[in-house]
């Protein structure tokens, strides 16, 4: 039990100086904020595992303390600099830095995607059914990155999901049908947002009128 707490305590001492360091808007005014290129109002999701902004980037810095892969995904065609070199992607294309590679600060519509190196253990589905019609656009031993993808009336038969964060790309009505025919108003992904996900296992059926087209990040676990 002592080890329980010990563990705790030293998870939350290691999460408070990530927090920080990540150009935290606690320790940073309005100002300062905003001379470090990131607004205060754009940081879009911050949890234990992860910090997402919204057309700003906190973490382009190689070795940035408890911060490792970041990801950068495109809601329009931005350019920027890198140690690779030039990066030019358009909305829904990504460009993925180690935890060892730095970059400038991109200008444009995008969503900085950093995961953090400190972080409770992942949890997983009861039961493993990999996912149908996805296409994986990049993979290593911690995540993956797939296009999660719908046409209007298609269904993804039993899949499962791991932890992970969806950038929503288009503005969907989603139902599982082995529940509900989806009531108007409900199940809808609202466009250029992005959602943290715990596990879970399910049906998904697109009923709009427009495809599906996310962008999901999803930590690996063992199935």
């Amino acid at each position: 039990m002592k080890n329980y707490f010990l563990a705790l305590i030293i998870f939350a001492f290691s999460y408070s100086i990530s927090w920080a360091k990540c150009s935290s808007i606690s320790v940073f005014s309005k100002s300062e904020f905003t001379k470090k290129g990131v607004e205060t109002d754009s940081v879009a999701l911050d949890n234990a595992y992860m910090k997402v902004l919204r057309d700003g980037a906190g973490c382009t810095l190689a070795n940035t303390p408890n911060f490792g892969t970041r990801i950068i995904v495109a809601l329009d065609k931005i350019k920027f600099n890198s140690n690779r070199g030039t990066i030019k992607i358009k909305r829904g294309e990504i460009a993925v830095f180690l935890e060892n590679e730095s970059y400038d600060l991109p200008k444009g519509s995008y969503f900085e995607i950093a995961l953090k190196k400190v972080h409770p253990p992942l949890t997983k589905p009861k039961e493993w059914f990999e996912p149908m019609k996805n296409t994986i656009v990049y993979e290593n031993d911690e995540f993956r990155v797939f296009e999660e993808r719908l046409n209007p009336g298609d269904e993804r038969p039993l899949h499962s999901h791991a932890q992970r964060v969806v950038v929503r790309l288009n503005q969907v009505q989603l139902t599982d049908p082995r529940y509900s025919v989806g009531k108007p108003g409900t199940g809808i992904q609202v466009a250029n947002t992005v959602k943290f996900a715990e596990p879970m296992v399910h049906v998904t059926k697109n009923i709009s009128k427009i495809p599906l087209f996310n962008i999901v990040i999803e930590y690996k676990v063992e199935h």
